[in-house]
């Protein structure tokens, strides 16, 4: 009983900790340029798959391969903001269809190029082995995963609250049109938030890749759970966020250990967040800031 308690807390902490990564660049899209970003599936398939095409298929070395990656990532995050968000900013019918696109598109190119047979597997890993906390034996990568979670997180809190660009994000968060009065270069800023929301998650793909499983549709499940942890938390507020990844991790955890059943994961995580939805339909905090 004791040890199934353990399992369950410590995959609770590394679980909620990997969802921090996860949804905090879809929490603050929805909080800062209130959109519900769909296409954001293709940030996870980008990461893995265009570090690997650099990597095995043009063969150059792991770090220029990720840094290419994440300069590509921010070219295609600029481009989707003039080329959609920007284009159709007072149709968002028009922008959720339009980034769905892409990430139906990311998904369909690389089950093109990558499909699952062909065992994508980047060498990403910072300490191998496992680490024996208690009775319960976990990959060190994963332990380290959850620790950068928490610690870009907290980073990131710290920018919104200490930095005057993210001042400004809340500025807009709370009121764009005060906020244009203020003098805010709303547009400049919107452009900046949409390159700095891949930074989590490429942090997090890169992070797990050598632990979990990536194939070409990964992107739908991790952005079902971005989902569900941005809205139980209260969409676009990070201490909501916070709160509601850990809810979703203890639920995962908890489907996946004492009862079992790992494949009821993702239905345990909607159940939870309807009983959330109808006892407080605004989710945990407020929406209409960032904190």
């Amino acid at each position: 009983m004791f040890e199934t308690i353990e399992i369950t807390l410590i995959y609770t902490f590394l679980l909620g900790s990997l969802y921090l990564l996860v949804s905090l660049g879809f929490s603050l899209i929805c909080g800062v340029l209130r959109i519900f970003h769909l296409g954001y599936a293709y940030i996870f398939v980008a990461t893995i798959y265009l570090t690997w095409m650099f990597f095995h298929t043009l063969n150059l070395p792991l770090w220029p391969s990720i840094l290419l990656m994440v300069v590509l990532q921010a070219a295609i995050a600029i481009g989707l903001y003039y080329g959609i968000i920007a284009k159709y900013l007072k149709q968002e019918e028009k922008i959720i269809t339009g980034l769905l696109l892409v990430a139906i598109i990311a998904n369909a190119a690389a089950n093109k190029w990558y499909p699952i047979q062909s065992a994508v597997n980047l060498p990403t890993t910072i300490i191998d082995g496992t680490l024996n906390v208690g009775s319960t034996t976990v990959p060190i990568q994963m332990v380290l995963a959850a620790i950068t979670g928490i610690v870009v997180t907290a980073l990131f809190v710290l920018f919104f609250l200490k930095t005057k660009t993210g001042l400004a994000a809340r500025a807009i968060s709370y009121d764009i049109n005060s906020a244009k009065m203020m003098g805010i270069q709303v547009e400049q800023l919107y452009m900046f938030i949409m390159v700095i929301v891949v930074i989590p998650v490429i942090i997090a793909m890169l992070m797990i890749a050598p632990v979990l499983a990536v194939n070409p549709d990964m992107g739908w499940g991790y952005m079902t759970t971005a989902i569900l942890v941005s809205v139980m938390g209260g969409l676009g507020n990070i201490r909501g966020t916070i709160i509601a990844s850990y809810i979703i991790g203890f639920a995962h955890s908890f489907v996946s250990f004492p009862l079992g059943e790992p494949r009821l994961m993702n239905l345990a995580a909607l159940i939870v967040v309807i009983i959330m939805l109808i006892v407080r339909p605004q989710g945990i905090a407020k929406t209409e800031s960032l904190w």
